[in-house]
């Protein structure tokens, strides 16, 4: 008893303290042992206060007054045809949301035509309600029944189960005597208890915003560990204004839901999607992708995600101080090449890595380096700027390599992929890779596109054509498998998946440069390119780009050695010509979006303020744009 009393004590002097120099007086809510459950159905606008503001949480709950708890908190949809209960005017304060959930099943009255909303509802009148709002939810539930209640025997037959299914789903906890935990099966039920029952079905039902709903709470960082510093409150805004010192953090069920800027990063805890602002987009975020933390913001935290600058679910992410970080993903120079190392947030160690390309020459062997978008990399003050070559290269660019070349690099690649035993035993028998160099050079001729950007980007995908999807739908691209209710799409070879991926995806909807994914023709990042809506994963276009290399490197860098110059739009709205002029001249078409990587053919116009490019369109073959508005890229290869 004194613990309790301490307890709301200490929530009363926050709510006091928690103010802007004003005292604030607690309502008669605060402190209360379900005070969680009462808050959320304050906030969920199911219980209101009475003419005196107050909520009265100790009085004993109605059938209408809980059949309303559910209606509102499940957001009931509203009853189409009304059903007449004798007992329940139109005027009454819960009318509809006795409607409400008469028309969904989870109530059904009295023979005699009556609903009693004002009769006090027992605990096992309140199970039946519960379980029934449990099947309007879909929540499954097993077939066992049977209780540890010292009262079972008091249960009504036709409730029996009903009791039995809540307590299976830790709903209904019964309450603990010395002689061993008792349910109370006909006695009523305070509106306090009533609300932990609700707050605890919504929690069952898998609901976020249930299932993260408690007082927040400021702490402190103190030796790598977080410190309580007493000060906690249901209101949000109120911790906040506690906030004085850079190590304060707040939390909310033990998850930090606010650090000040620059104190840390984000870590998506399961798939998520950023709202961008930057290209006034949605943008599929893979889950463990880290991103730069800006601010929080109660609901949703804002942060850049590779140079895009947006908001996410604040339930979808993690909030890491880097005072309490045990790592974060890494970049090494290890004989010269970029190894990308990917670290487990929650113990620290090292759990995958890939190298995608030469370092750059300003990439000190040994030293750990950090980048939040693949381009910019620092290490302290230490900072430098990076375009891996096949990375930002535009897949309407030509290889140097042969049919012969392209099938001699699948067989090797293949042949040292089968060494990792598991799946790819006989891999350089069965992938569906084999033999593709006659095809890739084709769709190459057909279609403008690079043939080793095809191969690529194929054995990242069907992971050496060895995937389910390559082996059972010859689909090489992941065409369709959608991150949410992925399609089975069967193909008649993995030539026509590739075809597919040209008419389909690429030429229609991203390198067209008003097309409706169009950010640059280019693996990319999830700023620029094709990862910016291809793949949520946001190392997609390097982890692509690393297959390239390496079958670049084994065939002895004939395409780096031949390289394109590269460059990048700085503004948006850039004109795109048929001729060097703008002189009775109507561009062809514009980019929307700036940093576009363009592939640059010629600078002999460049006196005249014109470069030669290779347009983004399959109805022209040569174009030019104003050399002021292009950024040469140093690319690294």
């Amino acid at each position: 008893m004194k613990k309790f009393l301490l307890m709301a004590f200490s929530i009363l002097l926050v709510f006091s303290l928690c103010s802007t120099g004003k005292v604030q007086a607690a309502d008669d809510v605060t402190g209360n042992y379900h005070e969680r459950g009462l808050r959320y159905l304050i906030m969920k606008g199911a219980l209101t206060p009475d003419a005196n503001g107050n909520y009265n949480p100790n009085a004993t709950v109605t059938r209408g007054q809980f059949a309303a708890f559910i209606s509102r908190v499940i957001g009931l949809p509203k009853a189409e045809e009304n059903i007449d209960f004798k007992d329940v005017p139109t005027n009454s304060p819960y009318y509809q949301d006795i409607q409400n959930a008469a028309a969904s099943g989870i109530i059904t009255g009295y023979e005699d035509g009556t609903f009693k909303p004002n009769d006090p509802i027992t605990r096992q009148h309140m199970a039946v309600m519960i379980e029934r709002a449990m099947k309007h939810l879909k929540i499954p539930t097993s077939t066992a029944k049977d209780l540890q209640f010292k009262d079972k025997h008091e249960i009504y037959k036709e409730y029996y189960s009903a009791v039995a299914t809540g307590a299976e789903k830790g709903i209904i906890q019964g309450s603990t005597m010395p002689d061993g935990v008792y349910f109370y099966p006909l006695k009523n039920t305070p509106v306090s208890q009533a609300a932990t029952f609700i707050i605890r079905m919504m929690e069952v039902a898998g609901n976020q915003e249930a299932i993260n709903f408690g007082p927040y709470e400021l702490k402190d960082i103190q030796g790598g560990q977080l410190v309580s510093t007493k000060i906690t409150s249901f209101d949000y805004d109120a911790v906040l204004k506690s906030v004085s010192k850079d190590t304060h953090v707040i939390t909310k069920n033990n998850n930090i839901v606010y650090m000040k800027p620059g104190s840390g990063f984000v870590v998506a805890k399961s798939y998520t999607v950023l709202d961008s602002e930057t290209v006034k987009d949605k943008i599929s975020v893979a889950s463990e992708t880290e991103m730069q933390y800006l601010q929080s913001e109660g609901n949703r935290v804002k942060v850049n995600l590779a140079g895009q600058v947006g908001y996410v679910d604040a339930n979808t992410v993690s909030l890491i101080p880097f005072s309490l970080s045990k790592g974060r993903h890494y970049y090494l120079n290890v004989g010269g090449e970029m190894k990308h190392v990917l670290v487990d947030h929650k113990t620290g160690n090292d759990k995958a890595s890939y190298i995608y390309g030469k370092a750059p020459s300003q990439m000190k062997p040994g030293v750990k380096y950090y980048s939040w978008d693949g381009i910019n990399f620092y290490n302290g003050g230490e900072k430098f700027t990076y375009y891996n070559y096949y990375q930002f290269l535009p897949v309407h660019s030509k290889t140097q390599y042969s049919t012969e070349e392209i099938d001699k690099y699948i067989q090797y690649a293949l042949a040292e992929r089968e060494k990792a035993g598991g799946r790819y035993v006989d891999a350089s028998k069965k992938s569906k890779l084999i033999g593709l160099g006659k095809q890739l050079k084709a769709i190459e001729e057909d279609y403008g596109i690079n043939a080793m950007m095809i191969l690529a980007l194929a054995m990242h995908e069907s992971d050496m054509g060895m995937s389910d999807y390559a082996q059972q739908y010859n689909n090489l691209f992941g065409l369709y498998v959608y991150d949410t209710d992925p399609l089975k799409v069967k193909f008649d070879s993995p030539e026509a998946s590739i075809r597919e991926l040209m008419e389909k995806f690429w030429w229609k909807n991203y390198i067209p440069a008003n097309a409706p994914f169009a950010h640059g023709p280019v693996f990319g990042t999830k700023r620029i390119g094709f990862n910016v809506k291809y793949a949520s994963d946001p190392y997609w276009g390097a982890k692509a780009a690393g297959h390239y290399y390496r079958a670049d490197k084994y065939l002895g860098f004939k395409d780096a050695n031949n390289a394109y110059t590269i460059g990048l739009t700085n503004i948006e709205g850039l004109n795109v010509r048929s001729v060097a002029t703008t002189y009775n001249n109507t561009p062809i078409y514009q980019y929307s979006r700036t940093n576009i990587p363009v592939i640059i053919t010629s600078t002999n116009l460049a006196a005249n303020g014109w470069y030669e490019i290779i347009p983004d369109s399959r109805d022209h073959k040569v174009a030019y744009v104003s050399s002021q508005y292009i950024i040469i890229l140093d690319t690294v290869k």
